[in-house]
């Protein structure tokens, strides 16, 4: 045998055991998580979300009612959407729940555009709409996304009073309701 050949046997027995252990394999596991539905709305600062609208005589006889601060904007609407499979889109509503508006006045409501520090497909303001005790469309076309917590996130609201009919009116002291918001889907 030829020197060639022993030094190839010696390192073939040297280096084979390395060589199986070196070998490798592959394994496999499984992962899993779940992503529910969510559909999360809230309106901000949170601590007192009351408004108040007072109406007031004229400062002279034959003077109109007038509404005093006539619109208020410190409120906030804030939301968190993670729609379904196959389906596309999500709207907010606002509705007078627990009471009515005073007959004679009109009680109004307009969404800002989105701001903040959210991400995702936020909602479009619909327009300013009349609140009434049906639900009407405040912000549309939210798809999967949150717009941020509290104050400067989000909607900002902006509502408004108008005396409508004079004939209507009647004093009767303190009238209180509820502004309902409800997520729903499209």
């Amino acid at each position: 045998m030829n020197t060639f050949s022993k030094y190839g046997c010696v390192l073939v027995f040297i280096l084979f055991p390395f060589i199986v252990w070196g070998q490798w394999d592959t394994g496999q596991f499984s992962v899993s998580f779940s992503l529910p539905e969510v559909a999360l709305v809230d309106v901000e600062p949170g601590v007192d979300n009351s408004i108040h609208f007072t109406i007031l005589p004229g400062a002279e006889s034959g003077n109109s009612l007038t509404v005093g601060s006539s619109s208020n904007n410190s409120l906030w609407l804030n939301y968190t959407s993670a729609l379904p499979a196959n389906q596309h889109s999500r709207k907010i509503t606002a509705e007078v729940s627990q009471g009515t508006v005073p007959s004679g006045l009109k009680l109004f409501l307009e969404a800002s555009r989105f701001s903040g520090n959210g991400a995702g497909k936020r909602g479009q303001p619909a327009g300013r709409v009349e609140l009434s005790n049906q639900p009407r469309p405040v912000v549309t076309g939210i798809g999967n996304c949150y717009t941020g917590n509290g104050v400067r996130a989000g909607h900002q609201l902006t509502f408004s009073v108008e005396v409508a009919d004079y004939s209507e009116i009647e004093s009767a002291g303190e009238y209180n309701f509820v502004i309902l918001y409800t997520l729903t889907d499209n």
